[in-house]
């Protein structure tokens, strides 16, 4: 079987193979959840005007927001920094900390933060900072992955449940999505709404180029080493790619994403 170098948390990407996690990421922006969420959110927003997107990668939102939007990209990686202004050159894009926004209060329209707090060091701090910078009736939308809901079709109920139990370990916060529409009530945010929607991974091929750690978007391999290297988690994914390569492979997960208005 393919050995895998585990891919670095997205809390430390300048750390990590920056190409590496990007391609994850375009894999990601593919899943139709994912394009679901944004288009809910774009339209939830209205009609335009001034937009931020946090933890913004190489700029995918932004991209696909259309003229309307006067958007600013922020991350606090330079890799991620770079990669948006490589593929988004006349794009606004600043490098700094989500705790510590560059940005005056109240003068955002549309707040955007995607699959980004549950790597945070602090989420509650970068939420109070994109709630300090919205607008009066401005928009607050954060998309984060429920982890909790990871399931794999397995022969062998025991290998799904500890590979179900893997991804719980693997991201620093793995059910905060479900904490956030309480979090932005909190925080005083009116009409929160929340939106569920389901990832499935129909087909995998593990000897296809990029596609060694897993399916698009879905780093098996690096999840089970969550488990400990060599573990049995790890020889479950092994299994798993033999299926796929009949064939036969189902994954599951859930993206949550929550909005609220800040009020007038």
């Amino acid at each position: 079987m393919p050995t895998v170098e585990p891919v670095m948390p997205f809390s430390d990407v300048d750390a990590a193979d920056a190409a590496e996690l990007v391609s994850m990421m375009d894999a990601t922006d593919r899943w139709p959840a994912v394009r679901a969420a944004r288009d809910w959110v774009l339209e939830r927003a209205g009609t335009g005007g001034r937009s931020l997107d946090v933890g913004a990668g190489p700029g995918t939102f932004h991209a696909g927001a259309g003229p309307r939007w006067t958007g600013v990209d922020v991350d606090a990686a330079a890799a991620m920094v770079a990669a948006d202004r490589t593929r988004h050159p006349d794009a606004l894009v600043v490098r700094a900390d989500g705790e510590r926004l560059p940005i005056a209060t109240g003068t955002v329209d549309l707040v955007h933060a995607e699959r980004v707090l549950q790597w945070a060091p602090d989420p509650g701090a970068i939420l109070h900072e994109l709630v300090r910078v919205a607008a009066p009736s401005g928009l607050v939308a954060v998309t984060d992955t429920d982890w909790s809901t990871l399931s794999v079709d397995h022969p062998d109920d025991d290998a799904a449940a500890r590979l179900s139990a893997a991804a719980l370990r693997w991201v620093r916060w793995p059910t905060l999505a479900r904490t956030v529409p309480r979090r932005l009530v909190a925080l005083g945010l009116d009409d929160v709404e929340v939106r569920a929607g389901a990832v499935t991974l129909s087909g995998w091929e593990p000897d296809a180029p990029g596609q060694e750690d897993g399916p698009p978007g879905l780093p098996l391999r690096t999840i089970a080493a969550a488990a400990g290297p060599g573990g049995p988690a790890a020889h479950d994914v092994d299994r798993l790619g033999t299926l796929a390569r009949t064939g036969r492979f189902l994954a599951t997960l859930t993206v949550v994403t929550t909005m609220g208005r800040r009020p007038r």
